[in-house]
């Protein structure tokens, strides 16, 4: 609604505020600005002349221990299978139009909300940076050598329930330079761990348009969770590379190929996912709660700190 009728409130501006720090200041025509924030980012209404002193709150530098006691009691598969009843959640909460909405909007949908996908989108990068907090606030060698084995085994059962998003939000957190660069945790991880990690590397290999990747997921039968921000990066190279008039007529070789994409993304969930015949955890409604509120550090700077603090460059 029109807030026009205070003067007051043309002196206001609403403004996201990043952990790091980092403004973004909206507009009054902006919509649905809530999902567009990151985890710990924060929204303020404060007096335009006053944006410049905003600065993060305490509670958005995320936790300062890891919840590595958890986690040690939680089974590896109980918590993919959660992830991926969650994914499946925000997967399925985001409308078909969605997709054509994100790509087209700034030309011609400019006003329609894509809130569902910008949540769903936003899981992706709450998953890596959950990953790489919990091992960069877990001091003992030893213990960050076992969370991290436990992290490759979450991956591989969410691989096998065929929740893409997670697993490669697992996979690029643990190949995120703060993790990648702790040599002595590497090490004393069991090679049965280094060889599986190494495997599911190979399907992050973005040569030859991520032919790798694509191979392994071809035979993928509903329901499944594709990866989706490579989606979106073929649907926006379909809209920015192909025109969508040519001397005057409408290009339907390149709606064919949109449409495509989204009858892939229906296909996708055409199934319900129930997972498995898993036998009753005890402490399921734990996990459920667990996954479904990760706590994070979403400041990369912060985390490369904790990150040469746990195993310092040799001199």
């Amino acid at each position: 609604q029109q807030c026009s009728h205070s003067s007051s409130v043309l002196t206001q501006a609403v403004v996201s505020t990043q952990s790091t720090g980092e403004k973004v200041i909206f507009k009054e025509s902006d919509t649905c600005i809530i999902t567009t924030i990151s985890h710990n980012g924060r929204l303020f209404a404060a007096p335009k002349g006053g944006i410049e002193k905003l600065k993060p709150l305490q509670e958005q530098e995320g936790p300062n221990s890891s919840s590595f006691n958890d986690l040690e009691i939680m089974s590896s598969r109980e918590i993919a299978l959660q992830m991926t009843l969650y994914d499946f959640e925000l997967f399925n909460c985001v409308f078909e139009s969605e997709f054509v909405f994100s790509i087209f909007k700034k030309n011609h949908f400019p006003t329609k909300i894509v809130g569902n996908l910008d949540c769903f989108l936003a899981r992706f990068n709450e998953v890596q940076h959950w990953v790489i907090t919990e091992i960069c606030l877990t001091p003992l060698l030893s213990k960050r050598v076992h969370i991290l084995r436990k992290f490759i085994k979450i991956a591989q059962h969410c691989r096998d329930f065929q929740n893409m998003m997670a697993f490669f939000g697992i996979i690029m957190g643990l190949s995120n330079i703060a993790i990648s660069r702790l040599t002595q945790t590497w090490e004393k991880l069991p090679s049965k761990f280094k060889k599986l990690f190494k495997e599911f590397e190979t399907l992050l290999d973005p040569t030859r348009n991520h032919r790798t990747y694509r191979l392994a997921v071809s035979k993928q039968e509903s329901p499944f969770i594709p990866f989706m921000p490579l989606l979106m990066k073929d649907m926006t190279f379909i809209f920015e590379g192909n025109k969508t008039i040519i001397d005057g007529l409408i290009n339907f070789e390149k709606m064919h190929m949109i449409a495509n994409t989204i009858r892939y993304i229906r296909c996708a969930r055409k199934e319900a996912f129930v997972g498995d015949n898993l036998p009753l955890v005890k402490n399921r409604a734990d996990i459920r709660y667990y996954v479904r509120h990760l706590h994070v550090i979403d400041n990369q700077r912060t985390l490369s700190q904790l990150s040469h603090r746990l195993e310092k460059r040799p001199e």
